[in-house]
């Protein structure tokens, strides 16, 4: 049967056909189902077709190297596809080339996939075998209709991963040799490493022996050295496991320290401590892929099938970690660096500082905290708070509020800018009177580092990792694709590299799905206006990304009043009518958490240091809490230092109490299929 034909009795068009056996672009999963149900109705036909030409129903797997793991898990592949179409499959090791012509003229198998060693060429020199073959590799040298395993592809993306995850020193670990594999995976990681700005750089690349093995100066250089990576790929699985022993005997923290990803997913990535991330390709994928291309060849189309490049998996796990940039392009460094030595505190407590507070705006738990955390340090080390300004997002009023701290004259300032530009010019009377300036979240315009003590933040980068995954884990399980962005459209450093992270992590983990607008808006209060616009013109959305909570709290409304509660609603940071509408079932599918109270203790730290005299990192990260219904609850009383509401309570309680039913309903009924 011909594609055609196949299309026909699906009942779509040629070119979906061709998509769905090619994967060479997204086909809904009711689409792609009934193109397969269409293949497997057919397949009886094509069977019979070529079992009177051939007279075999025998497939030869050829394999040049059985122990790997890959190529094992593979042939489970094969043989999961050639048991649905009646086919048995003969394995034979590829490397007696007499005893597989031997095979080939007494068998007559219907056809041959051929598996040629990812770190050996000389397979591919084995003349035609007369036999309709699909091959499997890196290389395309045999014809068309083979499964390409994009090894180029493979490297450029574990790079580009890390290098977008912030991290500026990458080394790569090389397997043994020089084939084809080998070169390709290097060039990708060059590549990644050259868009990203970063200059080529020997020492970056490192090569094990034949038996995996590190030598001792490219160990001290990667572990000891004072300019050591923050990050490792490695292609070869015995190097990988040889770091985790390293890490350990040498007291290096993965993925504190250093993250590590491996260019191939093994049967213990997951079991190893810290879980192992990879990229890597689907063995069950690529031999289930590879027995429809030898249909497909069998079936001798007269539009013949294409080569399809089998594209690798990101699986992260917790060898990786994302680094944070402050507003000048810093990496965040750890809260624990601000700690006061007893003497420290003395110091303190021996004079009589003073300190404000000026807030964009409160009246959230995250500047409530953010306060708490600052008045509990203060208080122990004798700070005076002389006062706590609000200017309710307003720049304007903000400006006015730093010309009555100025008369206050306090030593210290701490602040975040309602507007990096409409307000700089206050800070930097701030400045000029001589407090310190202490920094949340963001800088104002043309401040350079000598302006400011630091800058306190959560990190960023990963805040939004967490938010984009909550959403793309929670729309992947409803089988569900269309996601609407709602970000906040002013220059604002913090909000901006949150929102962009998320960007990120949809579109390389979650290649299914697409995102089908992206809208800015300014003001807090605007964002109702703006998701009710973006609902209207986009009706297809069915899950939301939101800034922060305030303007996610102003969509909600919107989506209630457009009669779309059913679209799945992540944003971050935690307050309770966010925490209410997850508890009671509603929208809210999760969030990211700042932790506010840990943030402003390390902002009171940082001012303690500043007023000391102590030079501190100019941007000082906090780790980021993920939170869903499923731990709501602990959530709350870790993030908020308080125990959650009844109400809240009662919800979460009810909500676990439906979704278990509802799990036993759907375990009791019987298969549909």
């Amino acid at each position: 049967m011909s594609i055609k034909e196949i299309a026909k009795r699906a009942g779509v068009s040629v070119a979906t056909v061709s998509h769905v056996i090619n994967k060479t672009r997204y086909v809904s999963p009711e689409l792609t189902e009934r193109v397969m149900e269409a293949i497997r109705e057919s397949g009886s036909h094509i069977r019979e077709r070529h079992k009177k030409a051939v007279r075999s129903n025998t497939v030869l797997c050829l394999v040049e190297n059985l122990e790997y793991s890959f190529y094992t898990e593979m042939i489970k592949g094969i043989k999961k596809q050639a048991a649905r179409e009646e086919f048995e499959i003969a394995v034979l090791h590829a490397w007696d080339r007499a005893l597989v012509r031997e095979f080939i003229r007494v068998k007559k198998p219907a056809g041959v996939i051929a598996v040629p060693d990812r770190n050996s060429d000389e397979f591919y020199k084995l003349k035609e075998l007369n036999v309709p073959t699909v091959w499997v590799g890196a290389v395309k040298t045999m014809g068309t209709g083979n499964i390409i395993l994009d090894h180029y592809e493979n490297a450029y993306t574990a790079a580009y991963h890390l290098l977008k995850s912030g991290h500026d020193r990458v080394c790569f670990i090389r397997e043994p040799g020089k084939g084809a594999v080998q070169q390709l995976q290097l060039e990708g990681f060059q590549d990644a490493m050259q868009k990203y700005g970063i200059p080529s750089d020997s020492r970056i690349i490192a090569e094990v022996d034949e038996n995996g093995k590190l030598d001792k100066k490219t160990i001290e250089a990667l572990l000891l050295h004072a300019e050591r990576p923050t990050a490792i790929v490695s292609a070869d699985t015995k190097a990988t496991m040889q770091l985790y022993k390293l890490f350990v005997s040498n007291g290096i923290q993965c993925p504190e320290d250093i993250s590590l990803v491996s260019l191939q997913d093994f049967e213990l990535s997951d079991m190893l401590s810290p879980a192992l991330t990879t990229i890597a390709f689907d063995p069950l994928e690529a031999g289930e892929l590879s027995f429809a291309k030898l249909m497909a060849k069998l079936e001798d189309d007269e539009e013949g099938p294409e080569d399809t490049k089998l594209t690798c998996k990101l699986n992260i796990r917790s060898s990786t970690r994302s680094i944070g940039r402050g507003p000048l392009g810093e990496k965040a460094e750890n809260p624990e660096v601000l700690e006061l030595s007893a003497a420290d505190k003395e110091r303190i407590k021996s004079g009589t500082y003073t300190a404000a507070i000026s807030f964009h705006y409160s009246g959230m738990a995250w500047s409530r905290l953010h306060e708490k955390g600052i008045r509990d340090v203060f208080d122990e080390l004798g700070i005076r708070v002389l006062v706590v300004t609000d200017a309710h997002f307003d720049p304007e009023l903000q400006v006015k509020q730093h010309e009555s701290i100025v008369a206050l004259g306090p030593d210290v300032l701490i602040s975040i800018p309602t507007d990096e530009k409409r307000t700089a010019h206050s800070y930097r009377q701030v400045v000029n009177s001589g407090s310190k300036l202490v920094l949340i979240g963001n800088t104002p315009d043309g401040f350079e580092r000598k302006d400011y003590a630091s800058c306190i933040s959560v990190n960023e980068m990963e805040n939004g990792q967490i938010a984009g995954r909550i959403l793309g884990e929670q729309l992947t399980e409803q089988k569900k694709r269309n996601i609407g962005l709602l970000v906040h459209g002013a220059p604002f450093f913090a909000t901006k590299q949150r929102d962009t992270a998320v960007e990120q992590v949809l579109f390389e983990e979650f290649p299914g799905l697409h995102i089908a607008a992206i809208e800015r808006f300014v003001e807090k209060n605007k964002a109702y206006d703006v998701c009710m616009d973006m609902i209207r013109r986009y009706p297809e959305i069915e899950g939301l990304y939101v800034s922060w909570e305030g303007p996610a709290l102003e969509a909600l409304r919107a989506l209630k009043d457009l009669n779309r509660t059913d679209i799945s609603v992540v944003t971050a940071d935690l307050d309770y009518e966010i925490a209410a509408n997850m508890a009671m079932g509603g929208p809210v599918k999760g969030l990211s958490a700042q932790r506010p109270y840990e943030q402003g203790r390390a902002t009171a730290l940082a001012a303690a240091n500043a007023l000391l005299g102590k030079e501190i990192p100019s941007f000082i990260g906090v780790t980021p809490y993920r939170i869903t219904s499923e731990n709501l609850l602990a959530g709350w009383q870790d993030v908020l230092h308080e125990r959650p509401s009844p109400e809240i309570v009662a919800g979460i309680t009810a909500l676990q109490s439906r979704e278990s039913v509802a799990e036993e309903n759907k375990i009791r009924q019987p298969d549909s299929h």
